[in-house]
């Protein structure tokens, strides 16, 4: 049950960034602690450094865990990097330094046309643990983010490396891998243990679209560990 003394997490989302597809995930988690879901505004096309100051103007004052999926990875590691209210770092299917160059030039094509290829985005997306009703549930929350905002986030993508800040984090870390995830690879996640050999990984079906209630279970283990250090850092 959800506790005013736990330590509250805050969820970014990933390349949609309205948090529509988290909401189960957001729903399940908030059984455990206080969740704050930071969606990003649909109609402002924002490069990683203006959601980065986005996100931290909004998180709360006092300690906090950050995760980030998918997209919001390297915002979740550049704040955890520069905040010492962060006292724990969750990515969930993301990276550190671009992953896919290729695929994701490919979307960047894809999302100039007007029409939705809802089929390839959840393949991209969700790899083959999708549904027909997630698969549709995708294709309607992306096609109502404006394409230039997408491609901004696209190109946002292909150029980011938050290894230096990734090594500068301090706090404990969780990696959720989804298996047989096709937008990020194994690459990123080696790049990331190498960076942070500490770094705890939960891999099979982790994806919080598709398994948000064993996401939410393994999310709340990792933040119960950071409740019960709490005294021990002085966190009020």
């Amino acid at each position: 049950m959800a506790s005013f003394d736990d330590i509250p997490i805050v969820v970014l989302p990933g390349l949609d960034g309205t948090g529509e597809l988290l909401a189960t995930f957001v729903e399940r988690l908030s059984a455990y602690r206080r969740v704050q879901l930071v969606a990003y505004p649909p109609d402002r096309a924002m490069t990683y450094d203006e959601l980065v100051a986005l996100v931290v103007e909004r998180a709360p004052r006092k300690p906090f865990i950050i995760l980030g999926e998918s997209f919001s990875g390297p915002i979740a590691i550049e704040i955890a990097a520069v905040e010492k209210r962060v006292v724990g770092l969750v990515l969930a299917s993301s990276f550190a330094r671009h992953p896919l160059p290729s695929l994701f030039i490919t979307f960047g094509q894809l999302f100039n046309a007007s029409w939705m290829p809802q089929r390839l985005i959840a393949a991209a997306l969700l790899g083959r643990t999708r549904s027909l009703e997630l698969q549709r549930r995708i294709g309607q929350v992306v096609a109502r983010v404006p394409s230039k905002v997408i491609r901004v986030r696209i190109a946002e993508v292909l150029r980011v490396d938050k290894l230096k800040q990734l090594r500068e984090v301090k706090c404990p870390i969780l990696y959720l891998q989804a298996r047989y995830d096709r937008m990020v690879s194994r690459k990123s996640l080696n790049e990331i243990v190498r960076t942070q050999p500490q770094c705890q990984i939960h891999a099979p079906h982790m994806l919080l679209e598709t398994h948000p209630q064993a996401a939410a279970e393994v999310v709340d283990r990792f933040c119960r560990a950071l409740d019960e250090r709490s005294p021990r850092l002085g966190i009020a």
